[in-house]
């Protein structure tokens, strides 16, 4: 028993002491660069033989000789059998291509998900949908730390962790600092708020969760003022969550580590708000600092998304093709 403690324990520190050589920051990749496909690896949380050698960026081409192009693939593989399994591994950044056998168990370390695989991984053609305008600084990640208050009743916390094996569309409002653009900020809120309330019935039936978040307090008159425009349907209005995420907090999770805090990498004062959408699986496939296309536009193109773009496959023609040009 005092063994198996210890051995436990020596696993969870060598996990956490080697996550940062395992994830390294990547600038998010843009079109061109996840050729010639294969599986993007967008977390690391390392493993007991071989991982140490797999970055965060790398893409996997193969496992045992069998080629593979979808994070689907490798869960139907499963990593975590705790047999070796030879990997084909694309570094990232250059045309070095490594055979890297790997011995890797379930991660218990992420409640409340249990088994977690020892990479966050999604099809290089999959992530490659998304518009390059949607491709700010999280994209191509597993979903950071993250917790959000629920001001509507029945109140609780979500944590980035719950969020996994559903997909989500998150509009995060921040303000800017200055007070014109905070006007305008807060002038074009109620009909983003009523857009994403329009489709938030056919998002929940194709299996995307929407979640509203600002990064201030959700007063219930700043509420009522939110949902003036919105029509709340026969399921209600969605509800209006609070951002409660604070680096290096116990309650702060998601499926990076801990000080990955969704703060350090999405606010820009100057290009605000945040639209984030996550797949079934974890990864972060589209997200905008403010609204490129115009707010309108931009959410439009942001639900399409949502509804049609998410599926670990390989890319439909007509969606790799889009670009910044195309609203």
């Amino acid at each position: 028993m005092q063994r198996s403690l210890l051995s436990a324990l020596t696993l969870s520190l060598g996990l956490c002491a080697c996550g940062p050589e395992l994830n390294p920051p990547r600038p998010p990749p843009a079109h061109g660069q996840l050729a010639p496909g294969g599986v993007w690896v967008a977390y690391n949380l390392g493993c007991e033989v071989g991982c140490d050698e797999i970055k965060r960026g790398d893409r996997i081409l193969a496992v045992d000789g069998r080629p593979v192009s979808s994070g689907a693939e490798i869960d139907q593989i499963d990593l975590a059998r705790n047999a070796p399994l030879k990997l084909q591994v694309a570094k990232y950044g250059g045309n070095e291509i490594r055979e890297v056998t790997i011995v890797a168990r379930p991660n218990e370390l992420l409640p409340p998900i249990a088994a977690a695989p020892p990479m966050f991984t999604v099809g290089a053609d999959a992530l490659d949908r998304a518009p390059d305008w949607a491709r700010s600084k999280l994209f191509g990640h597993a979903i950071p730390a993250i917790r959000f208050y629920r001001a509507d009743e029945p109140r609780g916390f979500v944590t980035g962790r719950e969020l996994y094996g559903r997909a989500a569309l998150l509009v995060i409002w921040e303000l800017p600092p200055m007070i014109e653009e905070r006007r305008n900020s807060l002038a074009v809120l109620p009909a983003v708020y009523a857009q994403m309330q329009e489709f938030s019935d056919e998002l929940a039936a194709a299996g995307v969760d929407t979640y509203f978040v600002t990064d201030f307090r959700a007063e219930p008159a700043f509420r009522d003022t939110v949902r003036e425009h919105a029509d709340p349907g026969p399921n209600g209005f969605i509800p209006i969550f609070q951002l409660y995420s604070s680096p290096n907090n116990g309650n702060t999770v998601g499926l990076e580590g801990s000080a990955a805090d969704i703060r350090e990498a999405m606010f820009d004062y100057l290009a605000a708000p945040v639209v984030v959408i996550f797949d079934r699986r974890g990864i972060v496939r589209f997200h905008t600092r403010g609204f490129p296309a115009g707010a309108k536009d931009t959410l439009s193109v942001a639900i399409d998304f949502a509804l049609h773009s998410l599926t670990d496959a390989p890319a439909p023609r007509a969606l790799a093709s889009i670009d910044s040009g195309a609203q």
